[in-house]
């Protein structure tokens, strides 16, 4: 005799093979996205583990002795006298003429920008002379100024550099 589920399903053919899938093991849908996820976690508090900020504030401040390089080197073409930069290990500031007056750097709380109360790991290697002065035309004199600093992340191994006769600042 023939039955609707042997004519539709093949009867204790079909019985047999949903027997053999139903013990196989495996993982449901839920367990892969759960372990999924927990690697993801992982990853990201791994990541966030191992990038300092340190290196973000080394970069940062030399950045910023950049900036006030170039702020010198403004102020020397503007006012067509002496500017410059005195650098110790762990401070620096704004000078004008020859006998090294401090003036105050715009947005600085001092007359001396002090590394450590910034609570920064920046330290200066001075040029000689310790003085990067700009002349009227913003030029540092006939010599490349090199001011090496402990970044070795930064961009040319933190070592700043004043261009000769230019005065590009790099």
């Amino acid at each position: 005799s023939i039955s609707l589920g042997n004519l539709f399903f093949g009867g204790a053919r079909m019985k047999y093979k949903l027997d053999t899938y139903r013990n196989q093991s495996g993982f449901t849908l839920i367990e892969v996205v759960a372990v999924l996820m927990i690697i993801g976690i992982v990853a990201v508090v791994a990541m966030v583990r191992t990038s300092s900020t340190e290196e973000i504030d080394l970069a940062s401040q030399v950045e910023a002795v950049k900036g006030h390089l170039r702020y010198a080197q403004m102020r020397a073409m503007n006012t067509d006298s002496n500017w410059g930069i005195h650098f110790s290990t762990t401070s620096y500031y704004l000078f004008q003429g020859t006998d090294s007056s401090k003036v105050i750097i715009t947005g600085e709380d001092g007359l001396d920008v002090d590394l450590v109360a910034k609570k920064s790991k920046l330290r200066i290697t001075p040029p000689t002379g310790n003085n990067v002065t700009f002349d009227k035309y913003g030029s540092p004199g006939d010599v490349n100024v090199d001011i090496a600093t402990n970044c070795s992340s930064c961009s040319d191994s933190g070592i700043i550099r004043v261009t000769k006769n230019t005065g590009f600042i790099k």
